[in-house]
């Protein structure tokens, strides 16, 4: 029954797309810092794949990523054959999380520092605007609830050099634009690929939506992203996460 467990975990995966699984980790102590993290088993191979990646906050520029990826020696190399299926079930899930632990605690990123999940849709909510959302900053109860922001995505038609000839396959890649207006219309977060490029990375990201929101200390954001990208059977879902801060009194054109 297990070796049949085992065959099916393993050729399974390649009747479907990619779909990352994705967690959010934290903020550090200060806000200054947050982490999320995506695994995934890949389309095709069945093979599992994860990444860890923390962000400045107010830069949102990435300080450091770590990456993990089995090949066929990893899983049927070793005296165990199941031990991929053990911990988490994604065992390059496991590897960064075992390599990236010293690190987070060295910054000070914990659970402990989550913040305010303010906005969480799912893939399976299909009831939402996926480019727009509304959402408080905290909430004590019913009657007391914090400001209201408006969370807009703008997509824009991505400027690359010399594309790939299957790339026309998927459909045209986009470029982000992410903006945040309090509720007197002011815009108080903003966000861009720079003149039409996508950062790297995500040059050929076909679509961006609004996946969760988080608010540390009412000021530090984390917005992570759901994506799609091109894949061995078509398109697959995986995650960019964006920073930022929200200014409390913005200036002229921020």
């Amino acid at each position: 029954m297990r070796t049949a467990a085992l065959l099916l975990a393993i050729t399974f995966p390649a009747a479907s797309a990619t779909l990352s699984e994705v967690e959010f980790i934290g903020f550090s102590h200060d806000g200054s810092l947050a982490c999320f993290g995506q695994y995934w088993t890949e389309d095709g191979s069945g093979f599992p794949g994860a990444e860890m990646r923390i962000v400045s906050v107010a830069e949102d520029s990435t300080v450091r990523v770590f990456e993990a990826g089995w090949t066929e020696e990893d899983f049927y190399g070793g005296d165990d054959p199941y031990r991929a299926f053990e911990g988490t079930g994604n065992p390059a899930w496991d590897e960064v999380l075992a390599e990236s632990g010293p690190f987070l605690d060295s910054v000070g990123i914990s659970g402990a520092h989550r913040g305010f999940h303010c906005i969480c849709h799912l893939p399976s909510d299909t009831g939402v605007d996926p480019w727009r959302a509304s959402f408080a900053t905290w909430i004590w109860s019913p009657l007391y609830i914090g400001p209201e922001y408006n969370l807009s995505l703008l997509l824009h038609p991505a400027e690359i050099e010399n594309p790939p000839d299957w790339l026309s396959m998927f459909g045209e890649p986009v470029a982000l634009e992410l903006f945040i207006e309090d509720g007197d219309g002011r815009r108080v977060m903003h966000r861009a690929d720079r003149e039409g490029v996508p950062a790297p990375g995500y040059e050929y990201v076909l679509d961006y939506r609004i996946r969760d929101v988080y608010v540390f200390s009412d000021s530090m954001v984390a917005i992570v992203l759901s994506t799609s990208v091109p894949g061995f059977e078509g398109p697959d879902g995986m995650h960019r996460m964006v920073t930022g801060m929200l200014d409390s009194h913005p200036g002229p054109g921020y």
